[in-house]
């Protein structure tokens, strides 16, 4: 019941917007501007403003994520240096097991799993994740050439985290938020969910698939299986437990984020297995989520 209830909807929301690229010549780049610069910031700002923001909580998930990552990091660069993987292969295992889909995929799935309870956590998470993440990734995939201080200034940019910033400061502030706002805000992030998935689907249909058995089977293995092991030891040794425990978890093993495809395009570390390695990951984790799920309720 829990793959019909949860995993299911997600995956048609996905091949929607997969079999809407193929059909159709829609403008990609507008609808992810919408997302990213309207939707998506509107969902946030809306989520955290109705809560009281655990400002603890935001605490521990933030010392969650800096473990989390490094762990992951270590990992994927050990295990690339003790296989003699070449700087690029070693940077495109890096990108596809470290930087995971907590946007586009795990909050949409993490939402449909703990409905509006779970909101709070999993945006923070979303939040939290993308700032070093998408940093990172420019950084791995640039290898040697990178500029720490261009990929901070790019990620800054993102709307996103200008929503988080004003909705803290709005509630430390103790500033009311006037319905007339707060109710087209409520309004536009409804549609952030489903539009995440749809573009999810679309990137995914203009995804160059080639597979290459054994990086693939280590990068599946390394983000679908290894990585909710992490993620389980993290929220241990940081005592974090309870719903946000579950969606700490679940979010963080979700498959191979679409952002370093568009870096390792640029900078041309080896988007083949980049791309392999979303595309698989992302098919395969129907099973591997559907059974964390599981676990994870049991």
């Amino acid at each position: 019941m829990l793959f019909i209830e949860i995993i299911l909807p997600v995956f048609l929301t996905i091949l929607a917007g997969f079999v809407l690229e193929k059909k159709s010549s829609l403008d990609f780049r507008t609808l992810t501007n919408c997302s990213l610069y309207l939707f998506v910031p509107a969902l946030i700002f809306s989520a955290l403003i109705k809560r009281e923001i655990r400002f603890d909580l935001a605490f521990d998930l933030f010392l969650f994520m800096i473990f989390y990552t490094l762990a992951m990091l270590a990992l994927s660069v050990v295990i690339g240096r003790s296989l003699r993987m070449d700087p690029d292969t070693r940077g495109a295992l890096s990108l596809t097991t470290v930087v995971m889909n907590s946007g586009n995929f795990g909050l949409p799935l993490a939402y449909f799993a703990f409905g509006d309870p779970g909101l709070e956590a999993s945006i923070l998470i979303f939040v939290l994740f993308n700032i070093p993440l998408s940093t990172l990734a420019i950084v791995l995939a640039q290898g040697s050439a990178a500029s720490l201080r261009e990929a901070l200034v790019n990620t800054f940019k993102i709307p996103l985290f200008h929503a988080v910033a004003l909705a803290f400061a709005v509630k430390a502030l103790q500033v009311p938020c006037p319905p007339f706002l707060l109710r087209p805000l409520e309004l536009l992030g409804q549609a952030a969910i489903p539009l995440m998935l749809v573009l999810l689907g679309m990137q995914l249909a203009r995804t160059r698939l080639q597979l290459l058995p054994g990086f693939l089977s280590l990068a599946t293995l390394l983000r679908l299986a290894i990585a909710p092991l992490v993620a389980l030891g993290v929220t241990g040794v940081l005592g974090i437990h309870g719903l946000e425990r579950q969606v700490a978890i679940l979010q963080t093993s979700t498959p191979s984020a679409i952002l370093p495809l568009l870096y390792s395009l640029r900078f041309g570390t080896r988007p083949d297995l980049v791309a392999g390695a979303i595309f698989v990951t992302t098919l395969l984790s129907a099973v591997s989520l559907t059974v964390l799920l599981y676990l994870l309720q049991g």
